[in-house]
C-alpha cells in the first residue's frame, strides 16, 4: 500500500456514525485514523484511501459555514475505487438494500464497473481492470 498518497478525497457528512457504519460494514473499509467518534476519520479498502468529516472547529468559520451548505447538495462527481472483489461486493450491495444507482456492467473502454451511493448522496463508482 502506498505511504504517500498523491489524492486523498474527504467526503463531508452530517452523520458521522451513519457514514462510519455504511462505509465500513457494507462497502468493506476499514478505519485506519480515528476512532469514529471523532469529527475526521481516515478510511482504507484495497488501496483506496478517503476521509470522513465533518464541519467543525478546525476550520475557520467561513469554511465551515460554505462545508455545510453543501452538505446534502447533488453532484455528478463520484469517486472511482478499484475492487478486484467487485462481483461480490456488488451482489453484497444489492443484498443490502443500498442504492446501486449504475448496475454492474462492461464499459467500452474494456472496465467493469457500478456505482452506489453512500447514506449522504455521495457516489463512488467501484471498477476492475479487465482480466489479462
Amino acid at each position: 500500500m502506498p505511504t504517500n498518497w498523491g489524492v486523498i478525497p474527504s467526503i463531508r457528512v452530517q452523520d458521522m456514525k451513519t457514514a462510519l457504519d455504511f462505509y465500513q460494514s457494507t462497502l468493506g473499509f476499514k478505519l485506519t485514523r480515528g476512532d469514529g467518534t471523532e469529527d475526521n476519520n481516515s478510511l482504507d479498502r484495497g488501496d483506496a484511501h478517503i476521509m470522513i468529516e465533518r464541519a467543525t472547529a478546525f476550520y475557520s468559520p467561513d469554511y465551515n459555514a460554505a462545508i455545510k451548505q453543501r452538505i446534502g447538495g447533488r453532484s455528478a462527481m463520484a469517486l472511482y475505487i478499484e475492487a478486484p472483489d467487485l462481483e461480490a461486493l456488488h451482489e453484497k450491495l444489492r443484498a443490502s438494500g443500498a442504492n446501486v444507482i449504475d448496475p454492474l456492467a462492461d464499459r467500452p473502454w474494456g472496465q467493469s464497473e457500478f456505482t452506489v451511493e453512500d447514506p449522504e448522496g455521495n457516489w463512488l463508482t467501484f471498477w476492475k481492470a479487465p482480466a489479462g
